[in-house]
């Protein structure tokens, strides 16, 4: 029976799921923080696609809690999930050098198309929209990237 490749949704559900261990993974053994970690995180999925990491939250709240070995922390990947969700959702900016605010954003244009777009501004300048993460990491270097710790921090 020949298997059939992944859909673009399935297989980002796939990634995030396996990269918030790695990531909870990492971040316990100190090489990486929370914030990065968040901003990485929140790259592998689609902007806006809050469907998508709900899928994440349901798939890791089915975790079999019941094993002795809590590895990696539950409540980290929990949170880590969280996180990348109020990313998407708006609720969180990602900043870098230079003044580089990344925002996720959703909405409605002009012609009545629904638009979900990572919009980037550098030092309150609009420089652009981009509707994937690779299309991002051509004008920014996503691994510079990082989670605003502080929401009410003007970019």
């Amino acid at each position: 029976m020949p298997c059939r490749p992944l859909s673009a949704d399935r297989s980002a559900v796939v990634k995030l799921h396996t990269r918030l261990d790695v990531e909870a993974i990492d971040i316990v053994k100190h090489r990486t923080d929370v914030p990065a970690a968040v901003a990485r995180l929140a790259q592998v999925v689609p902007p806006a696609r809050l469907d998508l990491v709900d899928e994440v939250l349901v798939r890791v709240g089915r975790r079999d809690l019941s094993a002795d070995l809590d590895w990696p922390p539950y409540a980290l990947v929990c949170d880590l999930a969280c996180q990348v969700k109020r990313v998407h959702a708006g609720e969180v900016k990602l900043r870098g050098p230079n003044g580089v605010v990344v925002d996720v954003i959703h909405y409605r244009d002009k012609i009545g198309y629904d638009r979900k777009v990572y919009r980037l501004h550098q030092r309150g300048r609009f420089i652009g929209e981009y509707k994937t993460p690779d299309e991002l990491g051509n004008v920014v270097n996503l691994a510079e990237l990082f989670e605003d710790e502080d929401p009410g921090h003007a970019g």
